[in-house]
């Protein structure tokens, strides 16, 4: 016990196993995901196999990071962008500084748009881009954690228990602290552990107390006040993979597992990519400031999550069709002036989504209309936290 607890403790901070690429590390990975079939296939898919060798010898030329977000992953959100979001909107850049670093928490809707997009947004407007955080569960392939780490992305060790998860947040506490502080680099991660099944985007009180490991007792608020914490909210339209969720929270609900497997995983995260969003905005706040009232550890995180979970609700975008989910289930036709004429193209998405669910479930799950109801609770749920939030702060 005492060898593993002092090896555990010397690794603290040494950041290799999770740590995001540097750029004299990009040709050498790089030359390592360009022989992935599975890379070469999406490559080919997205700008055209007749396209393909030009974009291999492109990327053989590559050696920074700026180079690689510059020459492929900018071109590649943006093809991207336009085959899957009507319109790409944001707000609040004048609330940044260029020169200075923050810690982004948002709610989280798609496994590698989220920190994409917000990483896009910074670059075509002049910022240096952010460094995010992603679950070694979703690192399915080693072509896939290569590229992610040279995409600026960090790794947050999941399915830990005991020590072993004390250290991993330990280490992650440490990791983020050392990003802002000396190293000036912004920093994103969601606001809770994966995606909001439900539409509930809640802030959870064990990331903020992971983020104050790094904090030395009693410098609490100092330190939150020195990390620039800025919610973001990100409002979709339409949610790529709200079936998966759906499927996720009626089985667990139902005390049953969602196991998935790495092919499922990465299937999710293609059509995360690829399916249809609608419009998209992010809204990005002023960083927020706490005052130190006395309060416990524990009154204090309560205080942060609260803060953030405020931001966030009260900044979305409530679309047409998030206001018809929330009139269906609440039998009501009270917000109709907001989607009148919209219905039946409301009704095709959602003949749309009991297609797939009948495809994936494979006619296997007992009460299909519960599950569209789902659907519709998953939006209307978005629209009640807005709703409450924007009367906190009237």
């Amino acid at each position: 016990m005492f060898s593993f607890i002092n090896f555990a403790i010397m690794k603290l901070n040494n950041f290799d196993d999770i740590r995001s690429f540097r750029d004299n590390e990009v040709n050498h990975y790089l030359k390592i995901v360009v022989k992935d079939p599975l890379f070469l296939e999406i490559l080919a898919y997205q700008f055209g196999k007749e396209n393909l060798s030009w974009w291999l010898e492109s990327i053989s030329k590559i050696n920074t990071i700026k180079e690689l977000q510059t020459t492929l992953l900018k071109p590649l959100l943006e093809n991207l962008l336009q085959k899957s979001v009507s319109e790409l909107t944001y707000s609040g850049l004048e609330y940044l500084d260029k020169n200075e670093s923050y810690l982004f928490i948002s709610n989280h809707r798609d496994i590698l748009l989220d920190s994409f997009i917000l990483n896009y947004i910074f670059f075509i407007n002049g910022f240096e881009t952010i460094e995010s955080a992603i679950g070694n569960n979703l690192l399915v392939m080693p072509w896939i954690e290569y590229l992610a780490r040279l995409n600026k992305t960090f790794i947050v060790q999941r399915n830990l228990e005991g020590k072993k998860f004390y250290y991993a947040s330990h280490k992650l506490s440490q990791y983020i602290n050392d990003c802002l502080l000396n190293r000036n680099q912004s920093i994103w991660i969601a606001q809770q552990e994966g995606r909001s099944k439900d539409g509930n985007d809640i802030t959870q009180s064990s990331l903020i107390r992971m983020i104050l490991l790094a904090a030395d007792k009693g410098k609490e608020i100092e330190l939150l006040n020195k990390y620039k914490i800025i919610p973001v909210s990100l409002s979709y339209e339409y949610d790529p993979c709200v079936i998966y969720k759906i499927i996720d929270n009626y089985l667990h609900s139902h005390g049953k597992t969602f196991d998935k497997s790495d092919e499922f995983r990465l299937n999710e995260m293609k059509e995360g990519l690829i399916e249809y969003k609608g419009n998209v905005h992010f809204s990005i706040s002023k960083p927020l400031s706490f005052k130190k009232n006395n309060q416990n550890l524990k009154d204090l995180i309560k205080l942060v999550t609260s803060q953030i979970d405020k931001e966030i609700h009260k900044n979305y975008i409530i679309y047409p069709f998030h206001w018809y989910c929330y009139d269906k289930v609440n039998n009501s036709s009270e917000n109709i002036e907001k989607y009148y004429g919209k219905e039946n193209e409301f009704e095709n998405y959602i003949n749309n989504q009991i297609n797939k669910l009948k495809i994936f479930t494979k006619n296997e799950l007992d009460n299909v209309d519960a599950m569209i109801l789902c659907i519709f609770k998953f939006y209307a749920q978005i629209v009640e936290n807005y709703l409450k939030a924007c009367s906190f702060s009237l």
